[in-house]
């Protein structure tokens, strides 16, 4: 086996020792690509950026819509111990230091390229952890030629104090690769919206000083006295703040009406704040006015995946930095470190939702006051619904079409002019707590029932029952509280390789096939935590194959590493007496019989085509078609394998069988084919 050559295991292309000929020049500090932060200590021109109204109300709107979600931690591995216990501690710890004061001071990394955060670490009753993480002004901090941090100071000189380890807590944002230590935050690309907007404003008020208010012009007689002239501009002086004035005969006050000519710079103002609230949220509706709707839900969803991103920089920054050194210290380099993650998700649209409950109550459902007031909030109350008994025609005794036993149906009101309507009743609401079984079927079931005939099973359940159990609650649910737009879908696959098991499972004599999956595990979880309940202490994906194993030695048994293709979520409430539905397919080769002439003529012909001998999940489809009782219940076989099977398979083999019933059809009488 070849091995990689020595060069491939380290850095060629660094940035140090003046390798990186995109660097302004070589000197102990890096300087950033941004020409304009090159000489101010501060950050110069972007402080000012900031102060502009459309920046800050668009910041504000950016960051908020990070802080405003909630937050949990998740272990980095849920199958060690040390990890989710390093989870429920790590919450502990970064509550006690205010995570959305920290998240949001921090995400000024996106306006200005990076954040600087210092770490007080302190030894605490459960092991290591913070006083506090203090947020520092940026700009004190430079990177050496090595990417080490520094701090600037008085008395540092022009390099720098070198700092420690683990005591800094850096966030970068923007960039479009790693060499450069200070990020490129939005304010780069603020800059010339800003600048122009602001003469924009300037030229505006001096065109209003000009042209707003009329000018005035006074006409004196010619001869008129110096006395009388100063006389006269003192009367047009006085146009501005007296009400009235007061000029000999002879001399003529007027106001003379400028033109308003020239560019439109309340325009230019609006559009400069369009590019402004593009670059900083992605679009523009949700700070300007006069949009339609449908235009506003389009552009919420740019600005919701812009959300996603400043929490998930926030989320890999803290993990790899903080929590990995918090995890280091409290348990060791060995367990994976806990990641800190924002629940981002598309806001309720209650408007859709009530049009749901509504066709719902339409076909005999509805919710109940508790899942009522969960959905919509306090303030409603119910509407007393009417006595039936007080309704013509459906009280006790009635007959169908509404009339009473013994009545006069000339007697009786037309219900058409019946006011009230009759009552739909439900058997209970939608919402109503029960038990709940979600589960995916396997829809590649042909390639796990032919890894398990090369492994030596005997028998498999049929592919239709081979599934993964995604959650299994005894305690009664509300099932909808239980769905999640972000995992439902009518495919989900685990691709090949990672961890593979084949063992045995509880006291059923079960032999199952364990799995790795993230998603399926986040679903158990997230439907733990909204109540439902789970009988194991914790969850591990794994498919069911038999429960007929008892004599196959699983030490000669290979896991089957191939894809797993899963179909949708599956609802139902757990059946009690689930047992005793269970049957099994044999997957032994079935007794060889005396082969004739038609079969080799059948073999020969499908050769010819290309084909292949029909494998044994085949024999056992043939098996269930023959033990069925109805053509309905062969149809429903025949869909149920087409959609969990390999269909060019089910084909070739329903083709084979066809020829070979036409072809004894022929020659039963001594015919010829």
């Amino acid at each position: 086996m070849d091995k990689p050559a020595p060069e491939l295991l380290g850095l060629i292309a660094t940035t140090a020792n003046g390798r990186d000929i995109t660097q302004p020049w070589i000197g102990e500090l890096k300087q950033p690509l941004d020409q304009r932060l090159w000489g101010p200590a501060d950050w110069g021109p972007y402080d000012r950026v900031f102060l502009d109204d459309q920046v800050k109300s668009c910041l504000a709107q950016r960051i908020g819509a990070v802080v405003s979600r909630d937050w949990h931690v998740l272990p980095g591995d849920e199958q060690d111990a040390r990890s989710v216990e390093a989870a429920e501690r790590l919450t502990d710890a970064i509550s006690a230091i205010g995570w959305d004061r920290l998240t949001e001071k921090m995400l000024y990394a996106v306006f200005f390229g990076y954040s600087v955060a210092e770490l007080v670490w302190q030894q605490q009753a459960t092991g290591w952890g913070w006083d506090r993480i203090h947020v520092r002004h940026a700009r004190r901090f430079r990177f050496d030629s090595e990417d080490r941090l520094r701090l600037l100071t008085m008395n540092s000189g022009v390099t720098g104090e070198l700092l420690p380890d683990r005591k800094f807590w850096v966030v970068k944002s923007g960039g479009t690769d790693d060499d450069h230590a200070y990020g490129r935050g939005l304010a780069e690309w603020l800059y010339w919206p800003v600048w122009f907007k602001r003469n924009g404003v300037r030229f505006w008020n001096a065109f209003l000083d000009k042209y707003s208010v009329p000018t005035v012009k006074g006409t004196y007689p010619r001869g008129a006295t110096a006395a009388q002239v100063n006389d006269l501009l003192a009367a047009i002086q006085a146009i501005a703040t007296d009400t009235g004035i007061a000029v000999p005969e002879g001399f003529l006050i007027e106001l003379i009406e400028q033109a308003k000519q020239g560019a439109d710079f309340g325009a230019v103002c609006r559009y400069m704040d369009g590019a402004i609230a593009k670059i900083i949220l992605g679009q523009t509706m949700t700070t300007d006015n006069g949009s339609s709707r449908a235009q506003a839900d389009v552009h919420a969803d740019v600005k919701l995946e812009i959300v996603k991103a400043d929490a998930d920089l926030l989320t890999d920054s803290f993990a790899a930095g903080p929590a990995r050194w918090w995890t280091d210290f409290n348990y060791g380099p060995d367990v994976a470190a806990p990641r800190v993650m924002r629940v981002v998700e598309e806001p309720t649209d209650l408007k859709a939702e009530a049009e749901t409950d509504k066709v719902l109550a339409e076909i005999g459902w509805e919710l109940t006051e508790e899942a009522f007031k969960d959905k919509y909030g306090e303030g409603y109350e119910r509407k007393p619904k009417p006595d039936p008994a007080a309704i013509p025609g459906t009280g006790p005794g009635a007959m169908p079409g509404g009339t009473a036993a013994g009545a006069d149906p000339a007697a009786t009101p037309d219900p058409a002019n019946d006011q009230q309507p009759a009552l739909r009743v439900a058997s209970f609401a939608a919402s109503d707590p029960r038990s709940l079984y979600v589960y995916r079927q396997v829809k590649n079931a042909d390639e796990i029932m032919a890894w398990a005939t090369e492994q030596g099973f005997a028998s498999l359940l049929p592919p239709g029952d081979l599934h993964v159990t995604v959650a299994y609650s005894k305690q009664p649910v509300n099932w909808f509280k239980m769905a999640s737009d972000f995992v439902l879908g009518d495919r989900l696959v685990i691709d090949p390789g990672g961890p593979r098991v084949v063992d045995r499972l509880g006291d059923k004599g079960a032999i199952v096939l364990h799995f790795w999956s993230e998603q399926l595990s986040w679903r158990n979880r997230q439907m733990r935590e909204a109540g439902a309940s789970w009988d194991h202490p914790q969850y591990l994906p794994h498919i069911t194959l038999t429960y007929q194993g008892g004599d196959i030695d699983l030490a000669k048994v290979q896991p089957y590493t191939g894809r797993i293709v899963l179909g949708p979520e599956i609802f139902e409430p757990i059946e009690a007496d689930w047992e005793a539905g269970l049957a099994e397919v044999s997957l032994a080769e079935p007794p060889a019989r005396p082969r004739d002439v038609v079969d080799e003529a059948v073999d020969a012909i499908l050769a010819m085509e290309g084909w292949a001998p029909a494998p044994p999940p085949v024999v056992a489809l043939v098996d269930q078609l023959k033990a069925a009782t109805s053509f309905d219940e062969m149809l429903a076989i025949l869909r149920r394998e087409a959609e969990l099977g390999d269909q060019a398979a089910l084909t070739e083999s329903l083709a084979r069988a066809g020829f070979a019933v036409r072809l004894d059809a022929l020659t039963d009488d001594g015919g010829e084919a």
